[in-house]
């Protein structure tokens, strides 16, 4: 019986997946944007990835923001553009938030890699995460990248997981300078 318990939770995890898909974030996705936020929030871990309190107060400027960073307006020299989507669900609602960035320098490279991603607390451990990344790689690809790099943490042993069933090969690890962590680096070659 435990098996049949685990084939069906594996099926329902591949239907699940099957019907999300990735998005830009858009005006119309108002409501299911900030319900993510809430709920990182509600979990204690803050959502430091985008400007939360414009978000909040102005939804249509915080789109805009979006896309004038997408294409690298207004960027200060030093700050790469990135194309910032979530993952939605056949309802709507979003359950991650991925952001890609088709060239790096320094000090993305090292900290940021091409791509960054987080799932809402209650959604993690479902493929999720696996998606949001295979679907962007697939953009990195038709873009004609060859590879992507993503720094991890050591202690996120879900993204390290996660880059590894999308092909990732590490590099190297080492502490990191400005905050004293042990942080790999990980390549994807598409």
């Amino acid at each position: 019986m435990r098996g049949d318990d685990a084939q069906d939770s594996a099926e329902d995890i591949a239907d699940a997946l099957a019907g999300t898909a990735l998005s830009e974030i858009t005006p119309e996705l108002a409501a299911a944007y900030l319900d993510m936020v809430d709920e990182f929030e509600a979990a204690g871990e803050g959502y430091g990835w985008n400007d939360v309190e414009l978000a909040r107060r102005d939804f249509a400027a915080f789109v805009d923001d979006l896309r004038n960073e997408s294409l690298g307006i207004g960027l200060p020299p030093e700050i790469v553009p990135q194309t910032t989507y979530v993952l939605l669900d056949r309802e709507g609602r979003a359950l991650g938030e991925i952001r890609f960035r088709p060239r790096l320098t320094l000090p993305f490279e090292q900290h940021n890699g091409h791509i960054g991603y987080n799932v809402r607390p209650r959604q993690r451990g479902k493929g999720h995460a696996t998606r949001m990344l295979a679907l962007v790689l697939g953009k990195a690809s038709a873009l004609g990248l060859e590879r992507v790099m993503l720094p991890v943490r050591d202690e996120n042993l879900a993204s390290v997981r996660v880059i590894a069933k999308n092909g990732g090969v590490i590099e190297r690890s080492g502490v990191e300078l400005d905050g004293g962590e042990v942080v790999s680096l990980y390549w994807i070659t598409l």
